[in-house]
């Protein structure tokens, strides 16, 4: 049994141990606001996965302006990989800043994200991968994995969400 104990490994071995679901070299992207980054980053290091870096999602025009206050008009995608990944094996160079926002017309869901941002995001994910979405809301990020030719697994506790997602991945196939 290896007994290696790095945080970077993903192995069993490792005590905190979390990236079970994920094969070996397989992404994480989470999306956060600044008030959370620094300990949605201290939570996925120590859970065992290793944090590639961020990637940022410029919302303009879309976010909300407050007087006095520089406007919040970007979200985070933390970005981090179960053990090292293989750049060989994908090679890919997908933009660290994208910027898009979200027509209301568009927009199934409260929090919902731009399908060519979900599209973009989804050029990291290695070739033949699954792609799981444990708070699928309205589906987007399946709709943008079976574009691009992923399998796809969606949770979503909201009955109303899921029928919209069920239906959404229904037409997009």
């Amino acid at each position: 049994m290896d007994t290696d104990s790095s945080p970077r490994t993903c192995r069993p071995s490792t005590p905190q141990w979390r990236c079970r679901a994920t094969r070996p070299g397989g992404v994480l992207l989470v999306f956060t606001d600044w008030r959370m980054l620094p300990t949605l980053t201290d939570a996925v290091q120590s859970a065992g996965w290793a944090w590639q870096g961020i990637v940022v999602w410029d919302k303009t025009p879309a976010c909300r302006p407050q007087l006095g206050r520089f406007r919040s008009q970007a979200e985070f995608i933390v970005w981090a990989s179960c053990g090292l990944m293989n750049p060989k094996a994908h090679p890919v160079t997908p933009v660290g800043v994208f910027a898009t926002g979200t027509a209301p017309r568009e927009k199934r869901h409260q929090v919902g994200k731009p399908l060519a941002l979900m599209e973009h995001l989804i050029k990291i994910v290695p070739p033949t991968s699954t792609v799981l979405d444990p708070f699928a809301g309205s589906g987007t990020t399946g709709v943008a994995a079976l574009r691009a030719g992923h399998q796809f697994i969606g949770m979503e506790i909201s009955p109303w969400y899921c029928d919209v997602a069920k239906q959404r991945l229904a037409d997009s196939t």
